[in-house]
């Protein structure tokens, strides 16, 4: 956990790269800045949520509850909060500390990030970069995923889902590892996925002459993503994932 005491008194400057909610406009003609775009910026999975009193108003909005914040909440809020009030800003330092005030003369919300819980995976083409890997269901089985197969479960895990269902996730963890959940009926027990970077897997086989798939992504078991490109449902299971 990021340890930082210094609060920031009205007025001063915040530390950091200033958070854009926009790219900068090709308009702008005034000084550079280091600015950051949120849709870009790495969100952590979990952060520590500390209210400063360096200003002359308190942190606005003003909330309750556990002081602890999900990556998405802290997201969420710093997309409203940064379009809904002009004189609101925020700034992320190389160690991912997020500052927010509402205005110049407001005391600052920081949010520490917690690095051991990962980050959120919104980017999946550029985060998940291995060719391979290690796939762990939570039955405790191991088999093999290509980089195409691991791709499509995390697009399973990051679409929407009915409302009050649990959601899906997908986390890229300091390792290099991803821990993930496609989320599913309200009365199911959780259901984590983990998965290993493999540097070198090896041979996959020939692609399913149906989906395109490999053989080894033709896990039984489970509703991850294998179709055709035209989005009819692969009809080649294999009883056995094998190399």
């Amino acid at each position: 956990m990021v340890i930082d005491n210094g609060e920031i008194q009205a007025g001063q400057k915040l530390p950091g790269a200033k958070i854009l909610i926009a790219p900068v406009p090709q308009w702008y003609e005034g000084p550079p800045f280091p600015h950051v775009v949120l849709s870009d910026m790495p969100i952590h999975v979990h952060y520590e949520r500390v209210d400063e009193s360096g200003g002359e108003w308190p942190p606005a909005p003003v909330a309750y509850g556990p002081r602890r914040e999900a990556g998405k909440g802290v997201r969420n809020f710093l997309q409203s909060s940064l379009w809904g009030l002009v004189a609101s800003e925020a700034t992320v330092t190389d160690d991912g500390v997020i500052r927010y005030r509402q205005s110049s003369r407001h005391s600052v919300r920081r949010f520490e990030p917690n690095p051991a819980a990962g980050v959120l995976i919104r980017h999946p083409e550029r985060q998940v970069t291995a060719p391979g890997y290690r796939i762990t269901p939570p039955d405790g089985a191991s088999y093999l995923w290509s980089r195409h197969a691991m791709l499509g479960a995390i697009e399973v895990c990051r679409r929407e889902g009915p409302i009050d269902w649990p959601s899906g996730w997908a986390h890229l963890m300091p390792d290099g590892g991803i821990r993930f959940a496609p989320g599913g009926f309200p009365w199911s027990g959780p259901q984590e996925w983990a998965a290993e970077p493999v540097a070198e897997p090896g041979d996959f086989g020939a692609p399913c002459a149906d989906c395109g798939h490999y053989q080894t992504d033709h896990t039984p078991g489970h509703g991850w993503r294998r179709y055709r490109r035209d989005k009819t449902g692969c009809g080649t299971w294999t009883a056995e994932p094998t190399r």
